[in-house]
């Protein structure tokens, strides 16, 4: 099921329910300050420091506690503008299963795309628990992409270059960093000084603070049951 609120699209199985919209204005929010204050404030992508609004392309909020290849897949294809970003607030899992599954959903894409006789979309994976410090650029990638949530983001090929994309995905392990870092990483980790990634880290404390109170209502309403139901 898939509603829309303004100009973000409402996905998964809960979409439908009394507050889904309330949520998801919710999610958009704490996930325009992590683009504003953390991507866009220090210059890690190009695209995105202009207007970090605009820049979301299509923001879906997926509003299910499971992964669902399908929903997300459904959710970039159909959408209305070629950048768009795939949020999860509602499921947990750790970084390297989001990341082995967004890698299932960029294949169910460029099979669509492909169909059409498109090039199909590269895309990223964020995760809150992503592991990275400032010892090497491998690892500042993995600090810079704690997002508030888990989320898949799909831009055109050739947009990654100007650094929408960190890294590319095709190579690298969150969990291990044992690939070699893309030129952007090199040239964020040669940029930013020890201040300014103590400032991001600071940041993206403060927002996942933020996320945590915003999200409360909603998050103990719609997944205790389930917890539950596991213990």
């Amino acid at each position: 099921m898939t509603e829309r609120t303004d100009t973000i699209v409402v996905a998964g199985r809960a979409s439908g329910r009394l507050g889904a919209p309330d949520f998801a204005r919710e999610v958009h929010h704490v996930h325009h300050r992590y683009a504003a204050e953390v991507v866009g404030a220090h210059g890690l992508c190009p695209h995105m420091a202009r207007d970090p609004r605009r820049a979301f392309g299509t923001f879906v909020v997926v509003l299910d506690l499971e992964l669902d290849v399908n929903v997300a897949a459904e959710a970039v294809v159909s959408a209305a503008s070629p950048v768009v970003h795939v949020v999860f607030p509602l499921v947990e899992v750790d970084v390297r299963t989001f990341e082995e599954w967004g890698q299932e959903v960029h294949r169910a894409v460029a099979h669509v795309f492909g169909a059409r006789g498109e090039t199909a979309p590269v895309h990223a994976a964020f995760h809150p628990a992503m592991r990275g410090d400032a010892t090497s650029a491998a690892r500042l990638v993995g600090l810079l992409r704690q997002a508030p949530d888990p989320f898949l983001q799909f831009v055109p090929e050739g947009l990654q270059a100007g650094g929408t994309q960190f890294i590319d995905l095709s190579t690298f392990d969150p969990e291990t960093f044992v690939a070699p870092p893309a030129p952007k990483a090199f040239d964020n980790f040669d940029r930013l000084s020890p201040h300014e990634v103590d400032a991001i880290r600071d940041r993206i404390a403060a927002i996942h603070r933020e996320r945590d109170l915003r999200y409360a209502p909603f998050l103990e309403a719609w997944t205790t049951p389930r917890r539950r139901a596991e213990g």
